[in-house]
């Protein structure tokens, strides 16, 4: 009850950041959670322990560059399908809010320096105040540039500095935007990721090949405290600690057995 009054506070009453903060920390004291995914989340992960799914999902931003040219529709919809891909990729490798993706200015946030460009988010344009900055690799580089090369005066209606232009030339609305996200996902891969379940997704993945990580994750995901990155986070790696425990104890186990069968083979000989 008390965060949903704070949420009420904070979106329709637009209250003070002063009276905010006061309220945030009662509801920090009232808090009950045991951390952890939520039952629905971990459901929606788990189609990720499918290699086979890891792969189709990382590979959909490039795929749907590929496919994009010889598509039966009009070009308007193919600027789209471009991009949700780019979209999908930036998800992918920062992680940020919808939010910020819908604001992201190519000239505000898009810095370029030496042969790197970086996506930098001010704290003040950050949910948590803390500032955003991580190199963006150098395939979804080439993709940004192919989608504002080819594909992005496509939806522009005005002028504008927005990556994903809106109407009248506003940035791209994360009501709009989200559902597109979603609905291409479900079309190429049949799955189904809302953009902040990436967060969760881009976690459990990185989390899979290196369990316990956490301080990493939460330096990607600009989290203030490990001990948030924990909370939400314990547990998203579980099938693959498992999996490296049994490794391990398999690994023990015909270490073990390996001096039984050679004294069996010295005996036999004899």
């Amino acid at each position: 009850l008390a965060g949903f009054l704070k949420h009420v506070a904070d979106v329709w009453v637009k209250t003070d950041r002063e009276t905010l903060e006061a309220m945030k920390k009662i509801v920090a004291k009232l808090s009950s959670s045991k951390g952890g995914l939520t039952r629905k989340n971990r459901e929606r992960l788990r189609p990720f322990d499918d290699p086979a799914v890891v792969e189709a999902f990382l590979d959909l931003p490039d795929r749907i560059r590929r496919e994009v040219p010889a598509m039966r529709v009009s070009e308007r919809s193919k600027a789209v399908l471009a991009q949700t891909a780019v979209a999908i990729a930036l998800l992918q490798t920062t992680a940020i809010r919808i939010r910020n993706l819908c604001g992201l200015g190519m000239r505000e946030h898009l810095i370029p320096r030496g042969n790197e460009v970086f996506l930098v988010i001010p704290g003040d344009q950050v949910k948590n105040g803390e500032e955003i900055e991580a190199v963006l690799p150098p395939e979804v580089v080439d993709l940004l540039a192919w989608y504002i090369r080819e594909h992005r005066s496509r939806l522009m209606t005005a002028e504008t500095d927005a990556l994903f232009p809106g109407a009248n030339g506003q940035t791209k609305s994360p009501v709009t935007f989200g559902p597109q996200i979603s609905a291409t996902v479900k079309r190429f891969l049949g799955i189904e990721v809302n953009p902040h379940l990436f967060r969760h997704a881009m976690g459990k993945l990185f989390l899979d090949v290196r369990p316990g990580d956490y301080e990493t994750m939460r330096s990607v995901l600009a989290h203030r405290d490990i001990e948030t990155t924990k909370s939400v986070y314990t547990g998203a790696e579980s099938v693959a600690a498992g999996r490296h425990f049994n490794a391990v104890i398999a690994a023990r186990r015909a270490a073990r057995a390996a001096p039984v069968r050679a004294r069996s083979k010295r005996k036999g000989a004899a």
